[in-house]
């Protein structure tokens, strides 16, 4: 049984690549981008890019990925003057596309505007934060408006505000054929009228314009006290009203009865191509093997940190530089290194001291170098950290296991706490996840930590806080639930009858649990590790 075990284990081991990092489908309607076509489509496009940059395992990506979808569903109609891309800068290959455009906390959505060259790097349209549809729509459309401004945009219909205190310019620059104005009047707070113009630039004989409820001539003469308001203007100079919430059925409704032709884009569905969970019987296997941490996931965890986060910061100096020398000195310290692997540490050691900046291809080379002397037991995959379907886990799963795992085996916990404390602050790529965490070292008083048995406690309870406000979450694994840790049937005695913890058992518990008899070795190369022993299990 235990032969028949660890062959599966291989097995899936050997499956296992970075591909299960894709949060879109060709189905979607988001252009999947990649290494191998982002330049050819974005740049010198006849029309403008919406591009997200995301990580597959990060949470905040995988919240907005649903809404990104939305978003161009909702925008279809303007999909000829802007198209909407992806690209997941977790899978290696289109790490230099990510790098070239300084992308250094994810989610990074950028426009780039049309005939964009490689010498303008676009603008970032938002940052290391989760925004819904509406909030998405705004700062596009606030773009939209600052480019047409700056000489840009010319593909879009006019978006200026109508700022007149009557209706006498509504046609003003508008050709004959021209024979319906609709005048969109907004509270400074939407963006209606912007939208509606978008929405409807194919619809010909009209134009779309809105003011603000700020014109208060044009209120007074209007007499508009109710937004948005619709106002229609006839070239016989015949004007109606209506107060409405939706422009656009209002707008429409009235072509329909006036007999005027609606042109709307049309769009093609795909099948979706999504299959069932691969990976449920490698979950399986693991939660019977009860309470052990892996070398796989460590190395895993320590390998992209340094190729997909530290690597990708183009100059590393001032506090982000003193962080990666105090990550890298606690590695160095308590890291379960194989002989080979430890002398790769000792250089990053050695290029990043007594220097005020270090290139992050520096760090780079260093870990190809090593990779290509074989200096790790494994290769770039996970195991206790697999999920049980794409996207799920991984990356963060491995690094919480390598911080417990650190702190366990430090001479000093809070040596440990601060160095990830500065890792998750300065190259933590998940842009939501970073804020939360520094929040939180602020809220439970990290830098109070003062003994060994509060540093292991302080880093559980910040564990448990992230799983409270994960559980139920879009991120979660369906077969790895955010549960509170220990669970009791991994640690019954860590539980008073009421529930509540006994936090000296696990204080023992957690000794147990990551202490450095308690690794895994199945999908290592145990002769990298130990060298001269046979590989062990």
């Amino acid at each position: 049984m235990k032969k028949i075990t660890v062959f599966l284990l291989t097995f899936f081991l050997s499956i296992s690549t970075q591909s299960d990092e894709l949060l879109y489908e060709s189905s979607d309607g988001v252009e999947i981008l990649d290494v191998n076509n982002f330049n050819t489509k974005v740049e010198n496009s006849q029309t403008a890019w919406l591009v997200k940059f995301y990580l597959g395992w990060c949470g905040t990506c995988q919240k907005l990925s649903s809404e990104w979808k939305k978003f161009r569903n909702e925008i279809i109609q303007w999909t000829d003057l802007v198209n909407v891309g992806a690209i997941s800068c977790s899978d290696p290959v289109n790490t230099p596309i990510c790098v070239d455009h300084n992308i250094s906390a994810y989610p990074t959505v950028k426009y780039f505007p049309e005939n964009y060259t490689s010498l303008n790097l676009g603008s970032v349209i938002l940052k290391g934060e989760h925004l819904d549809v509406k909030s998405i729509k705004e700062r596009v459309i606030e773009r939209i408006r600052t480019e047409i401004i700056e000489g840009r945009g010319q593909m879009y219909p006019n978006l200026s505000p109508y700022k007149h205190s009557n209706l006498e310019n509504l046609f003003e620059g508008l050709s004959e054929s021209v024979k319906y104005v609709f005048l969109v009047v907004e509270s400074p707070d939407q963006c209606l009228g912007a939208e509606t113009a978008l929405n409807l630039h194919k619809t010909p004989n009209i134009s779309i314009k809105y003011s603000l409820s700020t014109n208060t001539e044009l209120m007074k003469n209007l007499q508009i006290t109710k937004f948005p308001t619709v106002v229609v203007l006839d070239r016989y100079k015949n004007v109606s009203k209506r107060f409405t919430e939706n422009t656009k059925d209002v707008i429409e409704s009235f072509l329909v009865h006036n007999g005027l032709e609606i042109k709307i884009l049309e769009t093609n569905p795909r099948k979706s191509s999504k299959v069932a969970p691969t990976q449920s019987l490698l979950s399986q296997i693991i939660r019977k093997m009860g309470d052990v941490i892996f070398q796989v996931d460590f190395e895993a965890a320590l390998r992209y940190s340094l190729k997909q986060e530290i690597s990708v910061v183009k100059v590393i100096t001032n506090e982000r530089l003193e962080a990666l020398k105090a990550y890298l000195t606690v590695i160095e310290k308590y890291f379960p290194f194989g002989y080979k692997n430890s002398s790769l540490v000792t250089n990053l050691i050695k290029v990043t001291s007594n220097r005020e900046k270090v290139q992050g291809v520096e760090i780079l080379q260093l870990v190809e170098k090593a990779e290509k002397n074989h200096s790790f037991s494994s290769s770039q995959t996970y195991l206790g950290c697999q999920g049980s379907v794409k996207g799920k886990r991984r990356y963060p799963c491995s690094l919480w296991q390598l911080f417990h795992y650190l702190t366990v085996n430090s001479e000093d916990p809070r040596e440990v706490l601060n160095a990830m404390h500065g890792y998750i602050k300065y190259f933590f790529s998940c842009g939501g996840c970073s804020k939360h965490f520094q929040q939180m070292a602020i809220e439970r008083n990290l830098q109070g930590v003062s003994s060994f048995e509060e540093g292991l406690l302080w880093l559980w309870e910040a564990h448990n806080v992230v799983n409270e406000r994960l559980k139920g979450d879009i991120t979660e694994d369906p077969v790895f639930r955010k549960e509170q840790f220990p669970a009791r049937l991994q640690c019954p005695e860590c539980y008073e009858e009421d529930g509540s913890w006994r936090r000296r058992k696990v204080f023992e518990y957690l000794k147990k649990m990551y202490g450095k008899y308690n690794v895994r070795y199945i999908g290592s190369d145990t002769r990298v590790l130990f060298p001269g022993l046979d590989k062990m299990f």
